[in-house]
């Protein structure tokens, strides 16, 4: 098969198109022919090296992690996908034309859903689900304000503290108001206007991923 490999950590100058070895699916793993994979922060971070102390590659190396695509065979014991289905997941070495996933860890993908586009879903939308369960530490029934919530990660915390009973909040800038009112909160509230913020009203807990992917917990 063609994969990007690098032999080496670098800057994107390293990632080579080549041959590799055809991966094989062991017991409850799925081999997925890769529609498409999106490029992660954790991505080019393992790339660059700047994570080799904590996640050190042995080289040759093929990155990323989400990947959609089709169910190509499936190994011992996996009875829940068949060949044909289009599915997605976070994985590991997606930057491939096949790609092994754990059976446990894949989804087929919605009818009418775009195979390629689905893609980018995997680690935002993992991220905005773990953003919400932490905010909301197990409690239902409990005021959330989800900041950036027109954001990818955003609107899968917005989706995620919903679906647990939560009344959320969207934060946003104001010129996302309009945006943000159709993504499913139960209110909206401009973070750059001072007279909004003073009209917010008491709230439990805060979502807030930073750049260094901070929970701000009040509850």
């Amino acid at each position: 098969m063609k994969a990007i490999v690098i032999h080496g950590y670098g800057s994107p100058e390293v990632l080579k198109y080549e041959d590799y070895q055809d991966p094989v699916p062991g017991p409850g793993e799925v081999l997925v022919k890769v529609a498409a994979s999106s490029v992660n922060p954790f991505d080019f971070k393992v790339r660059s090296g700047a994570m080799k102390d904590f996640i050190p590659l042995t080289f040759p190396a093929v990155l990323g992690i989400d990947v959609s695509g089709t169910v190509e065979s499936v190994g011992p014991g996996v009875t829940t996908f068949a060949p044909g289905d289009k599915v997605f997941a976070i994985t590991s070495q997606a930057y491939a034309t096949r790609c092994l996933v754990k059976a446990t860890v894949l989804a087929k993908i919605p009818e009418g859903a775009n195979l390629v586009e689905t893609a980018a879903l995997p680690t935002v939308t993992t991220t905005g689900a773990q953003l919400a369960s932490l905010a909301l530490g197990g409690h239902s029934g409990v005021t959330v304000l989800v900041t950036g919530a027109v954001g990818n990660v955003g609107r899968s915390a917005v989706y995620t503290a919903k679906s647990r009973g939560a009344t959320v909040i969207a934060g946003v800038l104001k010129r996302h108001v309009a945006k943000a009112q159709a993504i499913g909160a139960d209110n909206v509230v401009a973070l750059d206007d001072a007279q909004a913020l003073k009209g917010l009203g008491p709230i439990d807990a805060v979502a807030e991923k930073g750049s260094a992917g901070k929970i701000l917990l009040l509850a």
